[in-house]
């Protein structure tokens, strides 16, 4: 598996132009991984949730079923990063340096993270690991 980034920026706002910070990711997979991401379902797994989106979800379960309702639409407009988009290839925008270095560092461990649930799930083939302690 290879992870490509891209860093470019933009320049946005009407008045004040403030700098945007743009990383545009996308993962390259052997055939292999994609076998395991295709048999397993492993697309729809989300592996990164922006600043914003985690606000939203961690609200989902305080409050009534409107306030609940109204975050999990919230969490869904913000970004969001599975494993079939990081696949396809995904810009994010970004506001700040901080936020950059925190997207960056999030998907490197996503895609570590992505790597060993492909290894895991190709494992389940009948075969047997012992462990010695």
């Amino acid at each position: 598996m290879q992870l490509t980034i891209t860093r470019s920026q933009k320049k946005a706002g009407m008045i004040s132009k403030e700098i945007v910070f743009m990383l545009t990711v996308k993962s390259e997979l052997t055939e292999e991984e994609k076998f395991a991401v295709q048999e397993y379902n492993l697309g729809k797994m989300v592996i990164y949730n922006s600043e914003n989106s985690r606000k939203h979800i961690d609200n989902i379960g305080s409050g009534g079923l409107l306030k609940a309702a109204t975050s999990l639409a919230m969490s869904k407009m913000s970004l969001n990063i599975s494993i079939g988009s990081l696949m396809r290839g995904q810009t994010l925008e970004c506001k700040s340096l901080d936020e950059v270095l925190s997207a960056e560092d999030a998907i490197r461990e996503a895609c570590e993270n992505m790597k060993q649930y492909i290894k895991v799930a190709a494992n389940f083939n009948g075969s047997t690991e012992t462990i010695e302690f």
